[in-house]
């Protein structure tokens, strides 16, 4: 670049020489008028030569052929070196850079990405797939409002003219509409801050605003505009980097929402101290859904269905009550969200940072609290308009560091040895198995609770020795043998969780447990992207990317803090003592036929039902009314103090303890025996050779 703009700059110099020559010779042998030597200068080194101004004297003539010489080179090197400067490559990068940078200076209440890596691609893939899903639904609805204005004008089309106009006014309608909402996708709301320029660069061919500089800087920050941001997500290598950067963002903006990923406890809580709203462990938050994948698939299922899936009706949305909401007073009744929106309210954050789950219709709303409500897509912008139509552009989140304690890990008083372990677990099922040794499955024990139904499964003995101290059932064995999973009794279990690192290990286990039982559910973790559709070939039900989740729940906890707390608050927390269980109505329990309303769950067991997986197991009901009736097989989603929850369970099934008939979904399409553990074998080692 810089060998260009010496180019241009020479060549400018000789034009900058030569037209004056030519115009004070033309002036000089020929006796020109300033104007007419000018003209005539101009016409020769274009060589256009109209041929109504012409050199006339012999000298003349021949100063013009020295012109001619000198100035066509002078002016093809200015010409190429012009365009050299103006469309090469790297000229236009600059200006599209120019072009990034002027709109970051624009840019209020958006999000800043620090980092690079693996969560970082993730976070930004996951950002892309969701502008481009966005985008696709703005252009189906635009055409619906268009024609309705259509009709109402020139009435229902009945010829190819009137076809044509519909879908001309269409198409200037739908880039209309294009261009007033781009700025409305979550894409054009993210600066990046990277040091790697390489990656910078791959960034801004997508489309993503960039700024080159270190994340620890002040400058680097500022230019990202992050005393005008809403929050930041810090995703740095080293978590060192990572709370500097949170303490250099902190004293920046006092006011900012700082979530940030972290590896080592120790760091995670100076990261708190030092500012950060949030703090995750992408191994942790990983371990963590892969908990609820295994022991509660349904309402993972559900909250994964409003929370992350972004191609899904329903999603789940932040209705604030600042105090010019005209909603202020009125019951949740009154407002009439299903009838009006197909809208429901399965939370509210409280003014003093509290939660209040499924709430009545009969609950009056206060200002400052925030509604967490589940509705159609199209749905949300006008609820969060009806809410609160005088919206502030200055609004920020509110800062609250929620300084959860570390969950200490339980143990048991009674240690067993491994033979003691294999005479118990005879005895067992409907238990849970885990099987692994990697950090996932380390870190999911760390939350599990040894006096529950766990058998643990390991080929690492050290790791199974800390396990049997803490009072867990314990196997030690290799879980790719078919006789190993069968001595953990996988083929009475309710259902098992793998995660391994050796990409073979993990779908020959997979294979093995799918051969015993067709029943058990199956969850497992893929390492990589390309082993998702191997793992569910292989038999797995649920496939967790550690990353893909680390990545959605930092974008969740950044971009809607209060259902990310609302979520932590009630999924399962012993410290407020909640949890969000599944409760499978069988065709004999005697709760079918009956509407929620007389169940009374409230009254009784203060619960409440935010979501019901229909029979099919293809969609939700979201919120349901309380005249709901509950049909067979449908599976009730309910949020319950963890004191009542056995009970309820009780209840709901008949005292009836049998592992549910739906707990796996689409069981016939499994491809187990599609692909023998030789083939899979065969795939893996293909391609770790490759």
């Amino acid at each position: 670049m810089n060998d260009v703009r010496r180019q241009f700059r020479a060549a400018t110099i000789l034009i900058l020489i030569i037209v004056p020559i030519g115009i004070a010779g033309y002036m000089v042998f020929e006796g020109k008028s300033l104007f007419e030597a000018v003209y005539l200068t101009i016409i020769t080194l274009t060589t256009i030569g109209y041929g109504d101004v012409v050199p006339t004297t012999e000298i003349g003539r021949v100063f013009t052929l020295g012109l001619v010489f000198a100035g066509l080179g002078a002016l093809a090197f200015f010409l190429s070196s012009s365009f050299a400067l103006l469309f090469s490559p790297d000229a236009m990068a600059r200006r599209r850079n120019f072009r990034l940078r002027q709109k970051i200076k624009r840019l209020t209440n958006h999000y800043i990405l620090c980092g690079t890596g693996e969560l970082v691609d993730k976070t930004i893939g996951y950002v892309l797939h969701g502008a481009e899903i966005r985008r696709a639904q703005l252009q189906d609805a635009s055409y619906r409002p268009i024609g309705s204005l259509l009709r109402r004008i020139i009435g229902h089309p009945t010829t190819g003219r009137f076809t044509a106009a519909h879908r001309l006014v269409g198409k200037l309608f739908h880039l209309f509409h294009n261009l007033v909402v781009e700025h409305t996708t979550l894409l054009d709301l993210i600066v990046v801050v990277t040091e790697d320029e390489e990656y910078a660069e791959r960034l801004r061919s997508a489309g993503i605003l960039v700024i080159d500089g270190d994340p620890t800087d002040d400058d680097s920050l500022r230019a990202a505009g992050v005393t005008r941001a809403r929050a930041i997500m810090v995703m740095l290598n080293q978590d060192t980097e990572s709370l500097l950067t949170v303490l250099t963002a902190r004293n920046l903006d006092p006011r900012l929402y700082i979530t940030a990923a972290a590896v080592e406890e120790d760091l995670k809580q100076k990261m708190i101290k030092a500012g950060a709203n949030v703090v995750l462990a992408p191994y942790e938050v990983a371990s963590q859904f892969l908990n609820s994948a295994t022991l509660r698939p349904a309402v993972n299922d559900f909250f994964n269905s409003i929370l992350f899936d972004q191609e899904t009706h329903h999603q789940i949305t932040q209705l604030e009550l600042e105090d010019d909401s005209p909603w202020i007073g009125k019951r949740i009744g009154d407002l009439r969200l299903r009838e009006q929106y197909n809208a429901g309210i399965i939370g509210i954050r409280l003014e003093d940072g509290d939660f209040a789950h499924a709430p009545s219709g009969g609950r009056v709303l206060r200002e400052y609290e925030i509604l967490l409500g589940v509705a159609p897509g199209p749905m949300i912008p006008v609820l969060q308009n009806q809410c609160r139509p005088a919206r502030r552009s200055d609004m920020r989140f509110t800062t609250f560091q929620r300084l959860v304690p570390p969950r200490e890990s339980k143990s048991l008083d009674k240690i067993m040895s491994l033979p003691e372990c294999i005479a118990q677990i005879e005895g067992m099922s409907k238990h849970f198995v885990i099987c692994g040794n990697d950090h996932i499955i380390q870190s999911a024990v760390r939350f599990l609770d040894p006096s529950r139904p766990f058998v643990l499964l390991t080929s690492d003995a050290t790791l199974a020795g800390s396990w049997l101290q803490r009072g867990f059932c314990v196997i030690h064995g290799n879980p790719t043998s078919e006789d190993v999973l069968k001595l953990a009794g996988a083929n009475r279990a309710q259902a098992i969780m793998i995660s391994m690192q050796d990409k073979a290990a993990a779908v020959l286990t997979v294979l093995s447990a799918r051969s015993i039982s067709k029943s058990l559910l199956i969850s497992v973790t893929a390492t990589t992207d390309d082993m998702i559709e191997k793992l569910k070939r292989s038999g797995a039900d649920r496939v967790v990317s550690p990353f893909h989740v680390a990545a959605q729940f930092v974008l969740l906890s950044t971009t809607r803090p209060e259902i990310a707390n609302f979520l932590q608050h009630v999924l399962y927390n012993e410290i407020t003592g909640l949890e969000t269980a599944e409760l499978y109505m069988e065709n004999d329990s005697p709760w079918i036929g009956r509407t929620i309303r007389e169940l009374a769950l409230s009254m009784r067991y203060h619960a409440g039902v935010v979501g019901i997986r229909l029979a099919d197991g293809l969609g939700f009901e979201y919120a349901p009314p309380l005249d709901y009736v509950i049909q067979p097989y449908e599976v009730l989603i309910v949020i319950t103090p963890m004191q009542y929850f056995d009970e309820m369970r009780a209840k709901a099934t008949g005292e009836k303890n049998k592992r549910p008939a739906t707990l796996r979904l689409n069981i016939d399409a499994s491809s187990t025996g599609v692909w023998s553990r030789d083939m899979i074998r065969e795939l893996i080692d293909q391609q770790e050779g490759g």
